[in-house]
């Protein structure tokens, strides 16, 4: 069974059970997990206290050294501690209101210090605390006196590296919290959040963020890359699986403009600068109480860095076979008694990767893998074939496939005898270059921020990002499709008029996508006290995408090729029958012309929130949040010289939320804990172009232990109609052209009416409900264990789809005004004399399942490990599209646009000891089944993912000027485990595939 894991192959229906067993047995020691014991949270609640008692017993509970000096802490109280925190997090808190800041090393221990700025004019960190700095990532301390809580020891070493790291000052940075606007004492709140760092981006080995995003089990499936994605190359994530644009993404907890280069129904995730992400925050249920439309399936939350202090240096080179990318960034930062600032710059490159590239596209010829013959005549050179139904002159057959001669060598007749019933077949997408299985891009990003300390209550902040995204793909040669050749043209042997089907060759050109993308993202905000436990926050910002896209090659000017192929000239002839030149450039370019489209999106919005504590209540205080937005939002495509669509929208809100304690343990029975508190939250939206919505959600946690939570939520969510499908330009053609029939007049055609593609002015929002119930428990008898189970349901109803005109006429009861009529005659209804072409509401997605989690960080001979497991179990998918149509399963079927297997899953596992780290993580998808007809098996494999790093300067090379080096190394898809054969077109699953099979990734970090 080892063997079959690691080779990738099929597992029965058991198997991943058992490889989950076996994968953490064998791999606890081999994933990379930098800071993993202190990432660890425990469960603590400490009371207000001597401040050195509580550091002590923070110690004490969660194994983490706490070093400092007694004269500095003697005579000072810490805050109350309680909630689930780790080490760092819980220091942080019991040092909040003094002068006093803290600083992680590179080994584990936290060295506490005075800070260099007074408490009044020092950055405040939010609740719960703000991230601490590290020692070689934001900040240093001086050593201070060993005052040591926990039963290990630390090394004159680590006393030494703490010594080194005297000079610069520390500030705290605010933490994001995703799924609640309020401020929590507890990491866990009623509804599940995942976060994965920056950390875990990297080891991954994944190229880009949403090939990131697609490996996690919350992630379904994926709209792909390349050609055949349903994006088009740019980046997007789908949640549970579920509709495309129906996950909120935000930057730093703000919403984003849905790109001018997409259908205008989500954002392009590409153009965020990945050397600028922090960490990234996932609610998988819906949430648009919380944060506004598009959250059905829920919200993916990017946090941008928001510190650097000094100088740090990345750089990264990747490749697989046929394709590779690299990456640089630099950044500078620093924090002084005014405030703080940075400002990152990053450039990456990456090749495109096409289907000619993989020989699994080499002919098209799929029957090798029990599926279909997909090869076609649209080779080089092609086919010529009869205008008639006679055999072709001096032929004995109505085809022939075009020989390859030497360039310059006229054909005559008898150069096709023989190939006279043999055509030239192959994949015509992978045909020249082949179509674009990974597109290759350039991006240059920069991302700056900074706050100033306006006085001891108020701060001024600001955020930039500008991203330049360049998008390049040559695919195939020029297609010849069926192309009527006049005796007249100087290339056609047969002295007849004959068609050519076919595709030029390369020296003619490609046919090719081209799209440059300028985004930009520019906030400024104030936040401050407004009184005792009460503060305000007011943002304003903007974000915008300007794009080209540009075609060339892929639409045929046919009056040209007409006079070309019919041309009795050579120098203003086309030839189809030649693999090399077909014709002058003046020729080629009058043919094929570029086609060009202008797209940009752009969100205008302002928002203010008061937050604080509303009053207090025998079992504590009850925190509350009201605040108020407003945005407006453009959106236009415009093709150059041709159409346009787009349009504009403002829309509003107000919010609220509230966390009510319901239950307090008695503080005689230990240090004072909630045991339940209830979470509401409502919003209410208005729209200029569709009226608005009501949503809500709420959520219980309770506590019946010190480790263990039990919680449950439900929530309200919807999705407004996009701008292009509230603005969509009418076009009046004819009924005859669609070829409809009428049911209550006994299916007789429909001649002579309109069919009126337009705007559906009674349009509705996509509506949803989401529900989830779990629990998760970190026994304190096993330090460093984490158990999780959560249930979870999804439920979205009145889907936004085109109604095709033939279905509105056949359900003319549902769906009114949308068929019209002359006047009935005889108690005969009367002729349809009008169908519109729009969209509406109908449809809806229910699926529900279980996410599971198991996880373990212990230290052992002087290393740190861990081990996890993680898996999704999805029991239920229905979909209905179609009036009258039933109900149809998508679990574990392949759809081309949302689906979900049964199964996904990760097992990871990691060691650090000293200067180096391994890691291994273990992807699973389940077993699913090709759409019908083929219906085959797919899935129900592993993909392995290997990491390791190493710490430089630990490692003694020398490097002794730099703050932190660090070289770090990750392969994925170790086992090179390639896509598999489905039975439609382009015959991979793009849901599922990454083309670039084994990809290993090396990475450089430095600071100084």
């Amino acid at each position: 069974m080892i063997r079959k894991i690691f080779h990738g192959a099929r597992l029965s229906s058991n198997h991943f059970r058992d490889g989950t067993v076996i994968a953490l047995i064998l791999c606890c020691g081999l994933a990379c997990a930098a800071d993993a014991v202190n990432a660890v949270r425990h469960r603590i609640d400490q009371p207000s206290q001597p401040l050195a008692e509580s550091l002590r017993a923070i110690a004490r509970q969660t194994g983490i050294s706490v070093i400092f000096d007694p004269d500095k802490v003697n005579g000072r109280s810490a805050r109350a501690v309680s909630g689930q925190l780790t080490a760092e997090e819980a220091v942080a808190r019991a040092l909040e209101g003094s002068d006093l800041v803290l600083t992680v090393m590179p080994d584990g221990p936290i060295v506490i210090r005075a800070a260099r700025t007074s408490p009044a004019s020092a950055p405040r960190p939010s609740t719960p605390a703000g991230k601490p700095g590290r020692a070689g990532e934001s900040g240093t301390a001086p050593v201070a006196v060993l005052a040591q809580a926990s039963p290990a020891t630390l090394t004159d070493a680590a006393r030494g590296r703490a010594a080194d790291t005297a000079a610069a000052p520390t500030s705290l940075t605010r933490v994001e919290v995703t799924g609640s606007r309020l401020k929590r004492i507890d990491a866990e709140g009623p509804t599940p959040v995942n976060v994965y760092t920056r950390a875990d981006i990297e080891r991954s080995g994944q190229p880009t963020l949403d090939r990131f995003l697609s490996g996690l089990n919350e992630v379904s499936m994926n709209p792909g890359e390349g050609g055949s994605s349903q994006t088009n190359g740019q980046g997007s994530v789908q949640l549970r699986g579920l509709p495309l644009g129906s996950t909120l993404v935000l930057v730093n907890g703000r919403r984003l403009q849905a790109a001018g280069s997409s259908p205008g129904n989500f954002f392009n995730l590409s153009v965020i600068p990945m050397a600028a992400v922090e960490r990234v925050e996932i609610v998988p249920v819906g949430s648009s109480a919380v944060y506004g439309g598009d959250a059905l399936a829920g919200v993916v939350n990017i946090i941008l860095k928001k510190q650097i202090d000094g100088i740090v240096l990345d750089a990264r080179a990747g490749s697989a076979r046929g394709v590779g990318d690299g990456s640089v960034s630099l950044g500078t930062g620093g924090t002084d008694e005014t405030g703080s600032f940075l400002v990152l710059g990053s450039y990456r490159k990456a090749s495109p990767l096409t289907m000619s590239e993989r020989g699994y596209f080499s002919d098209g010829d799929y029957r090798r893998f029990g599926g279909v013959d997909g090869r076609t005549r649209f080779c080089t050179p092609g086919t010529v074939s009869s205008s008639t139904a006679a055999n072709l002159p001096g032929l004995n057959s109505t085809f022939a496939g075009i020989p390859s001669v030497v360039a310059g060598q006229p054909l005559t007749v008898a150069s096709f005898a023989a190939t006279s019933g043999q055509a030239n077949l192959c994949n015509s997408m992978a045909n020249g270059h082949g179509s674009a299985l990974v597109h290759g891009f350039e991006t240059f990003g920069l991302h700056a921020g900074g706050e100033r300390h306006l006085s001891e209550a108020w701060t001024a902040f600001g955020e930039v990002t500008l991203a330049r995204e360049r998008l390049h793909a040559e695919q195939a040669g020029l297609l010849l499709n069926n192309v009527l050749v006049p005796a007249t043209n100087p290339y056609n042997p047969f002295g007849v008029a004959v068609r050519v089907n076919g595709r030029l060759g390369l020296e003619n050109g490609a046919e090719t996508l081209h799209r440059e993308t300028d985004f930009k993202r520019i906030l400024l905000g104030v936040r401050g006290d407004l009184g005792p436990g009460w503060e305000l926050e007011a943002t304003a910002s903007t974000t915008r995408d300007d794009g080209l896209n540009t075609l060339s090659n892929t639409t045929a000017n046919v009056a040209a090729r007409t006079a070309a192929l019919a041309s009795s000239t050579p120098a203003t002839a086309l030839n189809p029958f030649t693999a090399g030149r077909a014709a002058s450039d003046e020729v080629l370019q009058a043919i094929w012309q570029d086609s060009n489209r202008d797209g940009r999106g752009r969100k205008d919005q302002a928002s203010v929130f008061v937050r604080g504590s509303a009053l207090t209540l025998p079992t504590g205080s009850v925190d509350v949040i009201v605040g108020a937005e407003t945005a407006h939002d453009r959106y236009l495509s415009a093709i150059r010289g041709g159409n346009s669509v787009g349009g504009s929208r403002s829309n509003s809100a107000v919010y609220g939320e509230a966390r009510i304690p319901l239950w307090r343990a008695d503080a005689a029975a230990g240090p004072a804990r909630d045991l339940a508190a209830l979470t509401v939250a409502a919003r209410r939206d208005v729209y200029s172009d569709f009226g608005g919505a009501n949503t809500y959600q709420a959520g219980i946690e309770v506590r019946p232990t010190r480790g263990s939570l039990l919680r449950a939520s439900t929530a309200t969510s919807f999705k407004p109609p996009t701008l292009l499908q509230t603005n969509v330009n009418d076009v009046s053609l004819t009924t005859d052209a669609y070829a409809l029939r009428d049911p209550r007049r006994g299916n007789a055609l429909i001649t002579g009416g309109e069919v009126l593609r337009t705007t559906n002015r009674n349009l509705n929002p996509e509506m949803g409900r989401a529900m989830s119930l779990g629990a998760v428990w970190e026994p304190e008898s096993a330090a460093g264990t984490r158990l999780g189970l959560s249930a979870w349901q999804v439920r979205i109803n009145g889907l936004i789809s085109l109604l095709w005109p033939q279905t509105a006429v056949d359900n003319e009861a549902l769906f009114p005004g949308f068929v019209t009529r002359a006047p009935t005659v005889g108690g005969v209804p009367g002729a349809i004399t009008r169908v519109l072409y729009a969209e509406v509401n109908f449809g809806k997605v229910d699926t529900a399942g279980v996410d599971m989690e198991i996880a373990h960080a212990w230290k052992t001979a002087g290393a740190k490990w861990t081990a996890s497991a993680s898996a999704t179990r999805t029991s239920k998918y229905d979909v209905a599209l179609a009036p009258g149509a039933a109900v149809t399963q998508r679990l574990s079927l392949r759809a081309v646009d949302y689906w979900a297997p049964k199964w996904k899953g990760r097992i990871q596992a990691g060691v650090e000891q000293g200067a180096w780290g391994l890691g291994l993580t273990s992807r699973y998808l389940g077993a699913y089944r090709d759409m019908a007809p083929d219906g085959r098996a797919l899935g129900n494999y592993w993909v392995h993912d290997l990491s390791a790093s190493l710490d430089l300067k630990r490692f003694g090379l020398g490097v002794s000027n730099l703050r932190e080096a660090r070289l770090s190394l990750a392969i994925a898809n170790v086992a090179d485990r390639q896509p598999e054969y489905v039975g439609t077109s382009p015959y991979y699953d793009v849901t599922q595939a990454d083309w670039r099979g084994r990809y290993t990734t090396l990475r450089v970090s430095l600071s100084w």
